[in-house]
């Protein structure tokens, strides 16, 4: 589960060149572009920066969509008013990354501002307590009792999230039920999501490291950079 630091180097840079292709294929997102169109923009900006491939098969979820979490995307074209969860990555030189955003077209609606503030908190908790030594289990509850206390817990299906390597989906696993510890220098994602059947849905992913960290140094370290605000279009 443990990578040396070349391997964190690697894993970085698939970060960056994820984070980056996402940035540059935001302005794209308008009112009759289809999920399948925006996916396939997204992977042509990651090959052009250096990736050497997907990590995975790209997720554009859009409206209604986004209550599937593994949803591939389609036909259906944008609509003022959608909410569009977007999950990636880019390969390089083996190693995946993994990234999760949910923007809206057009001004949010309140069920959408609250459910997208529900899951940016659960995320940033579920961050805090990703610490060496820290139990899986015990970090999948910080991020999804927050969502249950707000009576969406039947909403969120899915562990909070796994490591990342050479693999995109390593040990370990954070879930309910889940067993072991988070160590130093292990790669893993936090990805709580809120997912509405027949509305749609929010997921926020992103990438870090964890690190043992002396005197100030923070104990994790983000390896994908694009904002977690929620990005009106």
């Amino acid at each position: 589960m443990a990578k040396d630091e070349q391997e964190i180097a690697l894993l970085a840079r698939a970060c960056e060149i994820t984070s980056r292709a996402f940035e540059q294929i935001v302005p794209l997102i308008r009112p009759g572009m289809t999920e399948r169109e925006l996916a396939i923009a997204l992977e042509r900006a990651m090959t052009d920066l250096g990736a050497d491939g997907l990590a995975f098969d790209t997720i554009v979820a859009s409206g209604p969509n986004g209550a599937i979490p593994h949803h591939v995307p389609s036909g259906r074209p944008f609509a003022a008013g959608d909410m569009i969860t977007v999950d990636c990555g880019a390969r390089y030189q083996g190693y995946h990354a993994d990234m999760t955003r949910t923007v809206v077209l057009g001004p949010p609606s309140s069920w959408q501002q609250t459910i997208y503030a529900l899951v940016a908190a659960a995320q940033a908790a579920g961050i805090e307590a990703s610490v060496p030594g820290a139990d899986v289990q015990a970090v999948d509850a910080a991020a999804r009792d927050l969502i249950t206390e707000a009576g969406h817990g039947g909403h969120f299906q899915h562990g909070l999230g796994h490591g990342v390597g050479l693999e995109i989906h390593e040990a370990p696993i954070m879930g309910y039920g889940r067993t072991g510890t988070l160590g130093d220098r292990v790669p893993i994602t936090v990805e709580p999501g809120i997912y509405l059947p027949g509305q749609g849905g929010v997921r926020i992913e992103d990438t870090l490291v964890v690190r043992a960290g002396t005197g100030t140094a923070a104990p994790r370290e983000l390896l994908t950079t694009t904002t977690r605000e929620l990005l009106v279009l």
